[in-house]
């Protein structure tokens, strides 16, 4: 399994059992979409996977942009599972997922 594949899986084992979901991603005759989209809580967080030390393309920031711009969506990035958990916590914390 590579880097990306690995955090990825742990995001879907983590929010899964957290009551959510998480949808791969992809889009139809563009480039650029975040990996996933997680739905927990009634509320959506689109992330992208990337290898450690490994940043988005050019393309995937323009997509990213986009997505903030007309649709007020931050994409989130995370190179490890701990980054993952500690967003996740923070986000439990904030009792967003109520």
């Amino acid at each position: 399994m590579t880097p990306e594949g690995r955090i990825v899986a742990h995001i879907k084992k983590i929010v899964t059992a957290s009551g959510g979901a998480v949808r791969k991603v992809s889009w139809e005759g563009r480039i650029g979409a975040p990996d996933l989209l997680i739905l927990a809580g009634g509320r959506h967080w689109w992330v992208e996977c990337k290898a450690p030390g490994e940043v988005p393309r050019p393309s995937q920031l323009r997509e990213f942009a986009v997505l903030e711009h007309l649709g007020g969506c931050r994409v989130m990035v995370f190179s490890s599972a701990d980054e993952f958990d500690y967003w996740w916590s923070r986000v439990q914390q904030l009792q967003v997922l109520k």
